[in-house]
C-alpha cells in the first residue's frame, strides 16, 4: 500500500516537474511535423489540468448563484427597476461556458514560434 502512494506521489511530481519545461520543448524542434506532436501532447496535459479546474469553478459558482440569487430575491439592482436576478444568472452562465478543451492549435498559439 506504501508503494502504491509513494509510486502515485513520484509520477505526479514527475508531471508537476515536466510541464514547465513543456514549451522549451517545442522551441527546441526542428521540423513542424515533430512539433505538432509536442503540441498534442500539451494539449493533453493541459486539458488534464484544465477540465477539473473548470469543473470546480462551474459548480461552485452555480452553488453560489444559486444562493445569492433565492437570498436577494426581490431586491432592487443597479439598473432600472430591475432585480440582480439577470446579473447572477449572466456569471453563473458565463462560469460553464467557453472551451473546456485545449486544442493543439491553442498550445500552438501560446507557445509556438
Amino acid at each position: 500500500m506504501m508503494k502504491k502512494r509513494l509510486a502515485t506521489a513520484s509520477l505526479a511530481a514527475i508531471l508537476a516537474l515536466s510541464l514547465p519545461a513543456l514549451p522549451t520543448a517545442v522551441f527546441a524542434q526542428d521540423t513542424g511535423e515533430q512539433a505538432d506532436g509536442a503540441f498534442v501532447l500539451g494539449s493533453i496535459l493541459f486539458s488534464i489540468l484544465h477540465v477539473p479546474m473548470k469543473l470546480v469553478t462551474c459548480v461552485g459558482t452555480q452553488a453560489t448563484a444559486a444562493v445569492a440569487y433565492t437570498s436577494t430575491y426581490g431586491v432592487a439592482g443597479h439598473y432600472d427597476g430591475g432585480t440582480n436576478g439577470r446579473d447572477i444568472g449572466e456569471t453563473a452562465r458565463r462560469s460553464c461556458t467557453g472551451d473546456w478543451i485545449i486544442t493543439p492549435s491553442q498550445v500552438k498559439a501560446d507557445y509556438g514560434r
